[in-house]
C-alpha cells in the first residue's frame, strides 16, 4: 500500500510543536499538532501492482490561542506545499468545552509507489 506517513510526520516534527498520531496525549504541552492519514484509495495498478494512489491526510493544530494556531498552521502549509500536496480544506475553531483554539487542516495527493507526488 502506498503512503507517505514518515515523510509528513517529519514536516510536522520540524514546526517544533509537539506532535501525535491520532489525538494529543498531554493537553500541558501545547502548541500541539495532531495528525492522519484519513484515506488511502488505489488509483491504478501496473503489472498486477498498486501503481498509484490518493492520498489524504488530516492535520490539527491545538493551541490557547487563534494566532499561534495561525503561525504553526503558516509553516504546516508552506512545507506541504513544497512536497506538492494540496491543501483542500482549511478551517478555524474554538472549542469550548476546553477553551482551545483548534485549526483542521486537510490536505491530498496523488503518489506512486516509489513516493513521486503528481498532485
Amino acid at each position: 500500500m502506498i503512503g507517505l506517513s514518515e515523510r509528513i510526520k517529519q514536516i510536522l516534527n520540524a514546526t517544533g510543536a509537539q506532535v501525535w498520531r491520532e489525538y494529543p496525549q498531554s493537553w500541558t504541552q501545547l502548541p500541539a499538532v495532531t495528525w492522519r492519514e484519513s484515506g488511502n484509495r488505489e488509483l491504478a495498478q501496473a503489472d498486477g501492482c498498486e501503481h498509484l494512489a490518493e492520498l489524504e491526510y488530516a492535520i490539527d493544530v491545538w493551541s490557547g490561542s487563534a494566532e499561534k494556531n495561525a503561525e504553526l498552521a503558516e509553516k504546516i502549509d508552506a512545507a506541504m506545499a513544497s512536497m506538492r500536496l494540496r491543501r483542500t480544506y482549511s478551517a478555524e475553531l474554538f472549542e469550548s468545552a476546553t477553551r482551545l483554539h483548534h485549526r483542521a487542516i486537510r490536505y491530498r495527493c496523488v503518489a506512486d509507489a516509489a513516493g513521486n507526488i503528481y498532485q
